[in-house]
């Protein structure tokens, strides 16, 4: 079997299985012959269009055309996330030169100011034959600080990264995947386009999850599930507690086709992922990195092990720093960032987390350096240690510590879906009582001595998470300063804004 994308679903569309179901997305439906006459008429298109070409567009069986053709016509692709704020797209747009943007009609009035010429995504048909993968992805990654940053990833750098994803799942042509996060995030475009083309599976593209919000994403994640029954599909952390939620009280039905699920992003709780394997949820904690191809680490099906983000990937020499600082020699790394100096070299990532491994080369991840927070005491902690154990609480849905300006860990909380009728009825002294319960591992300098109870929602409505969902950690410790001035007040404060 051809490890290259491209010459893999020709022989696909080729073959005795032709007309099998490829791709689904609502009553849109793509065969392996279908598919390839698209990719082939895109490409066309394409190859009229200058370097590089934008493309803007929530997941779909258009987007995936779009992508594919990019790589057979040789062009430079760069993802424009949609859920991406229009200053980040601008900047975006700006940093890689782009000329062309290719929109669908939801994304066709974004980036209107910026006089570059707009094409709808091409829909058109040819029977040509496809050659091996060429061109580039810049993928921009949305930091917790400054503009995005354009890693560039050749042909090599994604077969080399689904050849190892591909392994580690042990994906086969009876698997069934469901696209739930955006094609703009790398880690979807592997699972959720290059694997079931490489396998020979299908895919079902299901976008409107990801644009759904409230209590509503859970109830739909959870009725897209049962209904199409997948054998993969990859979550962030807070999109599995939502689902874990809504099945704990017998809302939605877990199917038994699913065999292998997906997180990544941020770490996982023990106590979450735990009780998602009671219900029949079959998660598999990983690590990764766009830098180095989305994946870095992850658990194997009959491998995995509680509390670690699994073992490397087949290929990937992963190394711990003096420092403890996380560092990937691989081909999946990419091969630069765009326009800048300080982006990976010779194969090589300096992650800028922190990890170790244990006795049996399980990898556990700890948090970011540039996070570390030093205490008044001289004390070192990461944040992200201390805030998995205090999303261990299912009333939780979202936890961020900070260094308080009197030198104290200070934490902020948002309320799960779960917890939002205790949040607004629970006592600063019973809030207490449920941050110390769920920290009674962490010694007691970890142990934040400010709180304060946001509103469901709270930091996403101020702007202060990435477009990723990623705090913001800097302006959240200048937005919230006010709140921790009193280093002698161990109060709760609700702050309900």
């Amino acid at each position: 079997m051809t490890a290259d994308i491209l010459l893999r679903l020709q022989d696909l569309a080729q073959g005795a299985d032709k007309d099998q179901a490829a791709f689904a997305e609502a009553e849109n439906h793509l065969d392996w012959h279908g598919l390839l006459r698209r990719v082939s008429g895109a490409a066309e298109i394409l190859a009229r269009y200058p370097d590089p070409i934008g493309l803007l567009a929530p997941s779909s069986i258009e987007w995936l055309v779009a992508d594919l053709a990019g790589w057979a016509a040789g062009r430079t692709i760069v993802p424009l996330p949609h859920f991406f704020s229009d200053a980040q797209l601008e900047h975006i747009v700006r940093d890689a030169g782009i000329k062309t943007i290719m929109a669908d009609a939801s994304q066709r009035d974004r980036l209107a100011g910026s006089g570059i010429p707009r094409i709808a995504l091409p829909k058109a048909e040819a029977a040509a034959q496809l050659p091996a993968m060429q061109g580039r992805r810049i993928v921009y990654t949305s930091g917790s600080t400054g503009n995005p940053k354009g890693a560039v990833l050749g042909p090599e750098q994604i077969r080399s990264t689904c050849a190892a994803v591909m392994q580690a799942m042990q994906a086969g042509a009876a698997d069934r995947h469901l696209a739930v996060l955006p094609y703009s995030l790398l880690l979807e475009a592997i699972c959720g386009i290059y694997l079931p083309i490489l396998a020979g599976g299908h895919c079902t593209i299901a976008p409107h999850i990801a644009a759904a919000s409230g209590p509503d994403i859970a109830t739909l994640l959870g009725e897209a599930v049962a209904q199409h029954r997948p054998s993969t599909l990859v979550l962030v952390p807070q999109l599995l507690q939502a689902w874990v939620m809504v099945a704990s009280v017998g809302r939605v039905e877990i199917p038994n086709s699913l065999r292998f699920v997906a997180t990544g992003g941020a770490a996982v709780p023990d106590s979450l992922a735990e009780r998602a394997w009671q219900l029949g949820i079959p998660v598999h904690e990983g690590y990764g990195l766009t830098e180095c191809g989305s994946v870095v680490a992850v658990n194997r099906p009959g491998l995995r092990r509680a509390g670690t983000v699994g073992q490397p990937l087949p290929g990937y020499d992963v190394r711990i720093a003096p420092d403890g600082e996380i560092v990937v020699r691989s081909d999946s790394v990419a091969e630069a960032y765009l326009n800048r100096t300080d982006g990976p070299t010779a194969g090589i990532w300096h992650t800028g987390d922190i990890g170790r491994f244990d006795a049996d080369g399980y990898l556990q991840v700890d948090g970011r350096k540039d996070n570390l927070i030093v205490t008044g005491n001289g004390r070192n902690i990461s944040p992200e240690w201390v805030e998995t154990m205090l999303l261990a609480d299912p009333r939780i849905a979202r936890a961020v510590v900070l260094r308080a300006a009197d030198g104290h860990v200070a934490a902020l909380l948002e309320p799960s879906l779960l917890g939002a009728a205790w949040a607004k009825a629970v006592s600063p002294a019973g809030l207490r009582r449920v941050v110390d319960a769920a920290l009674t591992a962490a010694p007691r300098y970890a142990v934040p001595r400010h709180l304060a109870l946001l509103g469901p929602g709270e930091l996403a409505s101020r702007q202060l998470l990435t477009p990723n969902g990623k705090p913001r950690r800097q302006d959240i410790a200048a937005a919230f300063a006010d709140q921790f001035h009193n280093p002698d007040d161990v109060e709760t404060r609700h702050a309900f804004l």
